[in-house]
């Protein structure tokens, strides 16, 4: 074999190399736009779908030592409603999200430290009847 035959065996073999990178790029860039794309929209649906799912597993949840308005089921576990408030959070609409983020993050506090309960408990009550008299009004 000689160098041109060499060299022309060489450039056929870097051409299926190049063509599967390609493929790769354009892979990558496709679940990028996906993944990019596919944020929890903000809408009362969303917010009203989310809630029912997260009302129907706290059902799950045993006890009575932790209650939040408008969730129909109690808890002995903070996180249970920590976790319900941040799945909430990502998809409620503008009006109602700056009062379920304070929820969300009264939750966590008291998850993380129990003895915050009360206190907590009391500066979240005009967050707690606004969401819920936000959801009772669009959420039949």
């Amino acid at each position: 074999m000689n160098v041109e035959q060499a060299k022309k065996a060489l450039l056929k073999k870097r051409k299926p190399v190049a063509i599967g990178a390609g493929v790769l790029l354009l892979a990558v860039i496709l679940i990028f736009v996906i993944v990019a794309s596919s944020k929890p929209t903000r809408s009362v649906a969303a917010f009203c779908s989310t809630y029912k799912q997260e009302d129907a597993r706290l059902a799950k949840s045993s006890g009575d030592t932790y209650s939040l308005h408008p969730f129909t089921h109690d808890s002995n576990n903070p996180h249970d409603f920590a976790i319900a408030l941040s799945n909430l959070d990502a998809v409620a609409p503008k009006e109602i999200e700056p009062d379920v983020k304070t929820l969300k993050l009264l939750f966590e506090k008291i998850d993380k430290d129990p003895s915050q309960a009360m206190s907590a408990s009391l500066s979240g009550l005009g967050a707690e009847s606004n969401v819920s008299d936000w959801t009772t009004q669009h959420c039949q």
